[in-house]
């Protein structure tokens, strides 16, 4: 038998005092309004989805594209899915995204709804750097990714790549060289060609014509350094090279020209 404990005793007595029937009954309903009015706002919230989802106010007018240098905005709005006339709301925006990111050209696609009736579509294209040959030619980007077949309609004036382009550290090398031909102060424009094989060799326009540089491997800086003092020497002498050699392992700052023969 428990022996007889006169605080339970009162604590037992005051618990059911009307004040702490009050305290219970005060919570219950203070948890009662809580869930009233939470099932009062997704009601709400529901209800102007519902009417939202509807009203013609929000129906899509308007599809702004930014980003494109190449990529054609008819192409990219045919892929999306997006119609004027669709609502804003309704719109899955993430698929018409993932559409236009089909696209060779797009790297990624960002879509945003502009209330109360526009898209806007922040595109994020490949930067070319060159022409890959391949069993046909590839386009390759500023990041080493080969992400198209070139196509005449491209209209892209770049350095051809060419020899051991499988290889996917000389392609990575080979864009450190074109970055190195431009720090030189040397147009991209008049690089023909890269070959790829053992030792980089270029062609590359001197004037009015096509000349073969031998790059062999090395510093690349210190090369074209000599490349441009050769080119020079030999212009203030009213001559042209055919063939600059620049490839000698043990004298990588020596360089030997072939001229061309003068017209």
């Amino acid at each position: 038998m428990r022996p007889f404990d006169p605080q339970a005793v009162a604590a037992l007595r005051r618990s059911q005092t009307p004040s702490g029937i009050h305290a219970a009954l005060d919570a219950t309903l203070r948890t009662l309004a809580a869930a009233l009015l939470s099932a009062a706002l997704g009601f709400g919230a529901w209800h102007s989805w519902r009417w939202a989802s509807g009203s013609p106010l929000f129906a899509l007018r308007q599809i702004h594209f930014s980003g494109l240098d190449h990529a054609s905005e008819a192409e990219l709005r045919e892929r999306s899915g997006l119609a004027p006339g669709q609502n804003l709301f309704v719109i899955d925006l993430a698929q018409a995204a993932r559409a236009i990111e089909s696209h060779p050209w797009v790297v990624s696609a960002l879509l945003e709804r502009r209330l109360p009736d526009a898209v806007e579509v922040t595109i994020l294209e490949h930067r070319p750097a060159a022409l890959v040959q391949l069993e046909q030619l590839y386009l390759l980007d500023e990041e080493g990714r080969l992400f198209k077949r070139a196509e005449p309609r491209d209209h892209l004036a770049l350095p051809l790549l060419s020899g051991q382009v499988r290889d996917p550290l000389r392609l990575l090398k080979s864009l450190h060289l074109l970055d190195a031909w431009r720090a030189a102060g040397f147009a991209i424009g008049a690089l023909a060609e890269v070959r790829l094989d053992e030792g980089t060799t270029l062609f590359a326009r001197d004037g009015d014509r096509l000349q073969e540089v031998r790059l062999g491997s090395g510093d690349l800086s210190l090369k074209l350094r000599r490349l441009a003092q050769v080119r020079a020497a030999l212009a203030r002498r009213g001559e042209r090279a055919a063939r600059i050699d620049l490839d000698n392992p043990a004298r990588p700052d020596l360089a030997a020209a072939t001229l061309a023969q003068q017209r």
